[in-house]
């Protein structure tokens, strides 16, 4: 931006104000040697300019003289042009980042930073960095199946081991190529496999479940991770669900520990909610059903609880309506009934309430061709980010003993093949409030409309809360315009040249002019080199440089790739799992349950 400045215009100003008064004070002392005006005066002042000498003086002529002198420079400061001139950013400013400008997002320590390209880092500790360069390391990854998505982000910010990590693994081989090298560094490895179902950690909501307000939101996490339409008008349906599954869940919270003592005296879990459906109906019309009885059991226990309230107004609907909420709510259980899916959920093994104190590293095996189970890993993630908020709060604010911000550490949520996990509750929100919580989420999908297509209205939020784009490739247009449009405008200067020839002479002109174009174009975008990547840093130009690679990290002899590397894959076994662990059906039950079917 070019503005002609004013002081060069006040440093001429005061030295005009000191030779005019000075040539005054010069001029004054010719009027004492020669009184009169003409050439004698002149000769004088040519004769004896010894006598000149520069100084400030105070009598009143003086003082005007210096006035003049200073108010020239300023009335032609102030007959010149005002406009604002931006040579050469006349139609847009963008270039793309240089190295220096990108390196000072760098932290000293090379194991502290996140790794986005061969040349681009990021420190992960905002403590560590100066304040200006203090952003949320919130990250999207925008690439298409082969453009290295795994190789070039994911396991080099794994080998970092800088953090715990929560990791989505969709092919699950994630963990076999890095859980050894986790482990040796001192890590706790789990492992919540949606895959095969087996061989896996365990994840009981209830286990996480402190208060009744934990009803309602295991309760929407579950709505939300099965939810297949966003549809409003469903609305009176899922609110109507929602009060139905509110009741059965909180029937087993509250069941399930003593009223007075609080001890758990069973632990219930999801598999528990289809077992009480299928007991709701009434085979004598007559005769309340045996979850009917149930409930009113409990309220003689516990009157007035919460699980008994919002029965009491499930009971208010009748008829087909009553019939339908119980369908549909039994549709979305009946994935419980698979032996193999309620032994996954039956305990807890995941002690999620460790992860921001533990050194821990959580791989969760989604499959990439079926999602019929993926809704488990948006219902723990939802539960996940629930106890972790709460666990980093209560450590914040002193409530935990022998915890201080020191022993939180931060967790990097790496969410490989986002759009299969399932829609998350509050998931902008979350984006938007984790950072202070010492979390952060890289999400990383094939196009810009695979977010919105799950998160419609909240889309551009979840875009807008990651200070870090990463893009590798795509041939999705929207996705193209996108970075197009965020690389900017620059300004560019184009020549034509016009010739015209007659018979006996010609002419030719030539054109200058200034003209704006995209820094990338849509197509440019696209066709950004395989081994390439646009990293787009928050408030900063557009950086291009090649990606990062595993082999250019100094732990890429401690990772395997594939299962003829004994030394380095990592094998595991899950205690209580596969055949030694199923648990029969029968013990499974709650005991009121347990006590119906014996009987």
């Amino acid at each position: 931006m070019i503005r002609k400045p004013i002081w060069p215009y006040l440093v001429v100003g005061l030295f005009s104000f000191v030779i005019f008064q000075s040539f005054y004070h010069y001029y004054q002392l010719s009027t004492a040697a020669v009184p009169f005006m003409g050439m004698l005066r002149l000769r004088w002042l040519l004769e004896h300019w010894e006598r000149f000498s520069f100084g400030v003086f105070f009598d009143s002529g003086a003082l005007y003289a210096g006035l003049i002198g200073f108010g020239l420079p300023m009335l032609v400061y102030a007959s010149m042009d005002k406009n604002l001139y931006r040579q050469g950013e006349e139609q847009g400013s963008a270039r793309f980042a240089t190295l220096k400008e990108m390196r000072r997002f760098e932290d000293v320590d090379f194991e502290k930073n996140m790794i986005f390209s061969k040349q681009v880092k990021m420190g992960l500790f905002n403590f560590r960095l100066a304040y200006n360069v203090q952003l949320n390391k919130n990250v999207i990854v925008i690439g298409l199946p082969g453009d290295g998505k795994t190789f070039t982000f994911v396991l080099p910010n794994l080998m970092q081991m800088n953090s715990n990590f929560v990791v989505t693994d969709p092919k699950g081989n994630l963990v076999h190529e890095v859980g050894k090298m986790l482990e040796k560094a001192g890590y706790a490895v789990k492992i919540f496999d949606l895959i095969r179902l087996k061989n896996s950690d365990r994840f009981n909501p209830f286990h996480y479940m402190k208060s009744e307000l934990d009803i309602d939101r295991i309760s929407e996490a579950i709505t939300e991770g099965t939810k297949k339409s966003e549809h409003t008008g469903e609305d009176f349906w899922v609110q109507a669900e929602l009060m139905l599954q509110r009741a059965l869940i909180g029937y087993l919270y509250f069941d399930s520990k003593d009223p007075k003592t609080g001890v758990q005296l069973y632990m219930p879990n999801l598999g528990h909610v289809a077992d009480l459906l299928r007991n709701m109906y009434r085979e004598d019309p007559d005769v309340p059903s045996p979850v009917e009885q149930m409930f009113e059991e409990l309220n003689e226990h516990q009157p007035n609880n919460y699980a008994y309230k919002q029965w009491k107004l499930f009971q208010n609907f009748r008829g087909e309506t009553r019939n339908s909420v119980v369908a549909i709510l039994s549709s979305r259980y009946s994935i419980f009934d698979h032996e193999d899916v309620r032994n996954l959920i039956s305990e807890d093994t995941m002690e999620m309430d460790t992860w921001n104190t533990k050194k821990t590293a959580v791989f969760i095996a989604i499959p990439e061709t079926n999602n019929s189970f993926n809704f488990l890993s948006s219902i723990l993630f939802a539960i996940g980010f629930e106890v972790l908020t709460h666990k980093a709060d209560d450590i914040l604010q002193g409530k935990v003993p022998g915890y201080s911000r020191k022993n939180l550490r931060h967790i990097q949520f790496i969410f490989d093949e986002f759009a299969q996990i399932g829609r998350i509750p509050n998931f902008a929100q979350v984006l938007s409030s984790i950072r202070s919580r010492e979390m952060s989420i890289k999400i990383i999908i094939q196009a810009v409309n695979q977010l919105e297509s799950l998160y419609k209205s909240d889309w551009k939020t979840i875009f807008n809360n990651c200070a870090t784009h990463l893009f590798l490739g795509t041939n999705d247009k929207d996705t193209m315009e996108y970075y197009s449009t965020r690389s900017g405008k620059q300004t560019i200067r184009t020549r034509s040249t016009s010739k015209s020839h007659s018979y006996r002479n010609g002419s030719s002109s030539e054109n200058k002019q200034i003209q704006g174009r995209p820094l990338l174009t849509p197509d440019e975008v696209a066709r950004i080199g395989v081994e390439e990547g646009l990293v787009f840093i928050s408030k900063q130009n557009v950086f291009r440089d090649k990606k990062a690679s595993v082999y250019d990290h100094p732990r890429k002899d401690e990772i395997a790739s594939s299962p003829e590397d004994k030394e380095n894959w990592y094998e595991y076994t899950r205690k209580g799992t596969d055949i030694d662990g199923l648990l029969l059906y029968a013990n499974d039950l709650t005991p009121q349950l347990k006590e119906l079917f014996v009987a």
